[in-house]
C-alpha cells in the first residue's frame, strides 16, 4: 500500500491509498467515501487492501471533498488551502473529485475501472455515471446505498429537517451560506447554511434512492448501463429507517433498467459500517467482478 495524490479539474489536490494488483490483469476498484468519511477508517479496508491485490485486483480509497466534517484541502492557486469538508460541499462537485481518481486510475494504466460507494459516495457515483462520459467504467458497486431524502423524512428526524432548512434559509438571506448551523443532521452531521440547502432543497440532485418516496424519481438509477451489484445489511440506518433492506433491494433491481447485470446481497446483522464483514463484502465483490 502506498499514499498517492491527484489534483481536480479546479485545483485541488486529494489524497489517496494505493494497494497494486499483484500479477495486475488492469482492473482496479476505486472506493468513493461517504458523508464526512475517510480513506483509512471503515471497518473493512484492511481486507479489501489484502485480498483484491492477490486476487489480481487494484484497490485505491480515494478522498473527494466529503471528507471529515471540516477539512483543508491544498490547491494550486492563489490560496494555500480550500476549506472543504462534508459541512461545506456542495453535491456536484462529486463529478470533478471522481474523474480525478478515474483519470489518475487510467494514468497508471487500468483499463478495467469499477466505481465502488458507501453510503453517500454510492449517490455520488450513481451521479456520475448520469452526468459523465463512462466509457471507461466497467462497474459499480454499492454498499449501502442511502435514501439521503428519505432519511430526512421519516417521522424521528421530519421536524429536525425543517428546522435545519429554516435556518439555513435564514442565513443565505443574509448572505451567510458558510455559517455553520446549530441544528445538526441527525444530532451528529454539522452542516454550513449552503451545503444544507444543496444538499436538501426540492429537485436536489441528492435524491438518487428514493426508498421512502417515490415520487421522487429513479432518474438517476434507471439510466445506469453497467453491471450493478449492491450490499445491504439487515441492521443498516442508511436504508432500514425508510425501508425493509429486502424490499429496498429488490426495489432497486426493478429500477435499474438498463443494467446488463445485477446482483443485490442482504446480510443477516449488518450496520451501516458493515463491521465485522470485511472478508464477506470483499469476497463477494471479487466474486462478481471475476464473473
Amino acid at each position: 500500500m502506498k499514499i498517492v495524490k491527484t489534483k481536480t479539474g479546479d485545483g485541488l489536490f486529494l489524497n489517496g491509498l494505493l494497494s497494486d494488483a499483484i500479477n495486475k490483469n488492469n482492473r482496479i476498484i476505486i472506493h468513493v467515501h461517504g458523508m464526512a468519511g475517510s480513506i483509512m477508517a471503515e471497518d473493512y479496508f484492511p481486507a479489501m487492501h489484502k485480498l483484491f491485490p492477490r486476487n489480481g485486483v487494484g484497490f485505491l480509497a480515494g478522498e473527494n471533498r466529503g471528507l471529515g466534517t471540516i477539512t483543508g484541502f491544498n490547491t494550486d492557486g492563489e490560496r494555500d488551502m480550500e476549506i472543504v469538508g462534508n459541512a461545506f460541499e456542495r453535491f456536484e462537485d462529486c463529478l470533478i473529485d471522481i474523474q480525478a481518481w478515474v483519470d489518475y486510475a487510467l494514468g497508471l494504466g487500468y483499463s478495467e475501472i469499477w466505481l465502488f460507494g458507501h453510503s453517500l459516495g454510492c449517490s455520488k457515483i450513481a451521479y456520475f455515471l448520469y452526468k459523465c462520459k463512462h466509457d471507461n467504467i466497467t462497474g459499480i458497486i454499492l454498499l449501502s446505498p442511502a435514501d439521503m431524502i428519505g432519511l430526512t423524512r421519516e417521522p424521528s428526524e421530519k421536524e429536525n429537517i425543517e428546522a435545519i432548512l429554516e435556518e439555513a434559509n435564514n442565513n443565505m438571506a443574509i448572505g451567510k451560506d458558510k455559517r455553520l448551523l446549530e441544528n445538526k443532521l441527525w444530532g451528529s452531521e454539522i452542516l454550513s447554511a449552503g451545503t444544507a440547502l444543496n444538499f436538501f432543497r426540492t429537485n436536489t440532485n441528492l435524491a438518487v434512492f428514493n426508498f421512502f418516496d417515490d415520487s421522487l424519481g429513479w432518474k438517476t438509477v434507471n439510466l445506469i448501463d453497467v453491471p450493478v451489484f449492491a450490499i445491504s445489511g439487515t441492521k443498516d440506518d442508511g436504508i432500514a429507517p425508510v425501508m425493509d433492506p429486502y424490499m429496498a433491494m429488490d426495489k432497486l433491481t426493478k429500477e435499474l433498467l438498463n443494467s446488463p447485470k445485477v446482483k443485490t446481497i442482504v446480510y443477516e446483522g449488518a450496520e451501516h459500517s458493515f463491521a465485522g464483514f470485511g472478508d464477506r463484502v470483499t469476497q463477494d465483490i471479487l466474486e462478481f467482478v471475476d464473473d
